[in-house]
Formats: structure tokens, sequence, C-alpha cells
């Protein structure tokens, strides 16, 4: 499961959605997955320059190319890297599990839905 929120810069939202992912993913492996479907979420949206946002060290740093990613999750992390390539501007930025909690109550709502969940432009319910 994945959430993804996108805000403009004074912090408002443009969209979010809930995605289940039907694979058994380990955490590192699902925040890589995440990434990945951030990434289609702002292209999708037509969102040109932006910043992606996570809560994994190992993983921003591994997408910014400051460090090799861990071997199970390289694959997906160079996927990552080549479709950011695709953007005008992709910024990749750690922040803590705390300043996440919005993509977390995402996260978890995507457990109860068959596939995916969008918002656009409005707020759901349990992100207020």
């Amino acid at each position: 499961m994945c959430g993804v929120l996108i805000q403009d810069a004074q912090g408002r939202l443009i969209g979010a959605c809930s995605k289940k992912i039907m694979a058994p993913l380990g955490a590192i492996e699902a925040k890589a997955k995440a990434f990945e479907v951030g990434l289609q979420f702002a292209k999708d949206m037509l969102i040109q320059d932006f910043i992606l946002e996570g809560d994994s060290q190992v993983l921003v740093n591994a997408l910014k190319d400051l460090s090799p990613p861990p071997s199970f999750v390289a694959t997906l992390v160079y996927s990552s890297v080549a479709d950011s390539h695709d953007f005008c501007q992709v910024d990749f930025s750690h922040v803590r599990r705390q300043g996440n909690r919005p993509v977390h109550l995402l996260t978890k709502h995507a457990v109860g839905i068959a596939n995916f969940f969008v918002w656009v432009e409005e707020n759901s319910y349990f992100i207020e």
C-alpha cells in the first residue's frame, strides 16, 4: 500500500491518492514503490516541477545518487531515477516520518480499497 500527496508551495492540496500494491513488499521495497507511484501520479496530474519527499534517508540518498541503493530495491530506484528525467525538475528530499503523517494516513486508507483512490483539489475527511 502507498499514499501520495501533492501540495502547492502554500501547502494547498492539488491531488492525493491511495494505492493498493498487489505484492508482498518489505518496508524499504514499499517506500521505493511509493516513489515510483508518486512519479506516475505527478505525470498523470501534468505536474512538471516538484519535490518528491519520502521518509527513507537510504532511498532519498540513492535517488539523489549520493549512495548506491540496497540491492533488493536497485531496479525500483533506477527506474524512478529514469522516470524523473521525463519532468522539467524533480528534487528528492528526506522528511522525517512525523512530518509525513498525511501520507501515512493515505497509505492506511489503501488497505480498504480495491485498487486506488484519487482526490483532486479536495481534502479527504481523514487528512483534514
